[in-house]
């Protein structure tokens, strides 16, 4: 990357100082898919490498060099130094039209992201409508390389459009949502975004494409295209525009970090929701309970969220939290070329001594990829939130269920555990049970005949509560607030 980078640079001095290179799209639409020309200066050494489109219905035609395939998302294009290349392609479309995210579109110069570009389109078929984020450079926008990999395009007769304001929505006219439910969850969404990064409205384009996953873009996003509640959808949105922000905003992942992309993007959207009022405190709350109860790197990474807010506060005396370090991170960041910055735990890191004095590296080392138990305060943003802990008997049926239903006889009966002080031994048969593994809520109930004898059946039934205890740790509002109490409790966990 850093050779493409300088092999880059190199051919501006080649060119002169006027001419900075630029890489020309040329895109024609039809039935049969996307037919894709650009056109570049070849770098000085004579050789251009490209990252490939996911999806190719053909190989790549080269004029003015030759283009050999290193693996499956590269080519090496060999030509004299400098030498003014078209590289020419088709995208071939699923039925009738184009629906697809810049990488599966789009090859470009490896290591030219921050290399202007430029989009021509030809004119689509009669009756088509086109979307795509590529149009905004028509509103006064720069494009550059990257900004062309991470576009979005939708084009085909059954498209629909709607608009609100800066912000435009397009689906496929198939299935739900629609472009009018699609704008209307997105604009108040998108526009609470924007307002938490104080960031200017410009234009927007959110897509409805089909699949099973929510994909941001920098000033275009794609969502699938099913029903959805508009609260949900607007989540999803929301989600979707801050975990794509994230390299461009914090700086790249240097090791895996779900539990900091995921897990901040979700902790994130609940702040911008409620602050938006986009959400209740209620909903917001809720939304806490569930990470909570997870397990996953996102659930981690979002209680980690919520612990550090909190420590911001207090060694700063509610000063500061979350968001001014956040803001210090992207600041920071923004002050590197492009692709030079530092990643984005060590830009939080820094950040966050340098906002409140807080050395973040123990809890990343402890928590941030492992299962330990991550510690809460026990009441947080000033007391409204509570970490309740309950301590609670564990699940013990005291005998070995899976084998003894299995076999219709009691087997691996725990002496003086639970089963064994109702009566229940090892060989006594089995006729009927009542019994669900972990429910503490219900009582365990055999019906069983001693072994080798004809008397009727005994019912016995006992709790499952063991020796052993469990702590369950519940985040809740603090009981008997009132609706007021709520709103102004909702205005501190988002952070106002």
């Amino acid at each position: 990357m850093l050779r493409a980078f300088l092999l880059a640079a190199a051919a501006v001095l080649l060119m002169g100082a006027d001419r900075a290179p630029a890489v020309d799209y040329r895109l024609r639409v039809t039935p049969a898919g996307l037919d894709v020309e650009l056109r570049l200066r070849g770098d000085a050494d004579g050789e251009t490498r490209l990252v490939a489109p996911t999806e190719l219905a053909s190989g790549l035609a080269v004029s003015g060099g030759q283009a050999q395939a290193i693996d499956a998302a590269h080519y090496v294009v060999r030509h004299k130094p400098g030498a003014k290349l078209a590289i020419r392609y088709r995208y071939a479309g699923q039925g009738a039209g184009v629906a697809a995210l810049g990488e599966a579109l789009f090859a470009t110069p490896e290591g030219w992201d921050a290399v202007p570009a430029s989009v021509r389109w030809q004119r689509p078929p009669k009756g088509w409508r086109m979307a795509s984020d590529l149009d905004h450079a028509a509103h006064g926008r720069a494009l550059t390389v990257a900004d062309i990999r991470r576009s979005v395009v939708l084009a085909g007769p059954a498209v629909q459009v709607a608009e609100r304001g800066t912000l435009r929505a397009a689906t496929l006219g198939a299935g739900a949502p629609t472009a009018t439910q699609l704008a209307d969850a997105a604009a108040p969404a998108l526009a609470a975004e924007r307002a938490y990064w104080s960031e200017a409205n410009g234009p927007f384009l959110v897509t409805a494409l089909r699949g099973d996953r929510y994909v941001g873009r920098d000033d275009a996003m794609a969502v699938p295209a099913r029903q959805a509640p508009d609260a949900d959808l607007r989540r999803a949105i929301v989600v979707a525009q801050v975990l794509d922000q994230f390299p461009g905003r914090m700086g790249p992942a240097a090791r895996p970090s779900d539990w900091l992309t995921q897990g901040f993007a979700a902790f994130l959207t609940d702040r911008i929701l409620l602050r938006a009022g986009l959400a209740t405190t209620d909903e917001s709350v809720a939304q806490a309970g569930l990470h909570e109860r997870g397990a996953d790197p996102a659930s981690r990474g979002y209680l980690l969220a919520l612990k550090w807010d909190e420590a911001v506060r207090l060694k700063t005396r509610g000063k500061a939290d979350l968001d001014d370090v956040l803001a210090r991170t992207r600041d920071h960041y923004r002050r590197f070329p492009a692709g030079l910055g530092p990643d984005m735990i060590t830009g939080l890191v820094s950040a966050a001594w340098v906002t409140a004095g807080l050395d973040l590296r123990p809890d990343i080392a402890r928590f941030a990829e492992t299962r330990v138990a991550i510690g809460l305060p026990e009441e947080m943003f000033d007391g409204c939130l509570q970490a309740r802990i309950t301590v609670t008997p564990a699940f013990d049926a005291g005998f070995n269920t899976e084998a003894s239903f299995a076999a219709r006889q009691v087997r691996g009966v725990v002496r003086r555990g639970p089963a064994w002080n109702s009566g229940v031994r090892d060989g006594m048969a089995l006729e009927t049970w009542t019994y669900k593994a972990g429910d503490m809520t219900r009582m365990i109930e055999l019906a069983v005949r001693p072994a080798g004898r004809r008397a009727k059946p005994r019912r016995i039934a006992y709790w499952p509560y063991g020796d052993a205890t469990v702590e369950t740790r519940r985040l809740q509002l603090t009981p008997g607030m009132t609706e007021a109490q709520k709103v102004a409790c909702g205005r501190k966990i988002s952070g106002l």
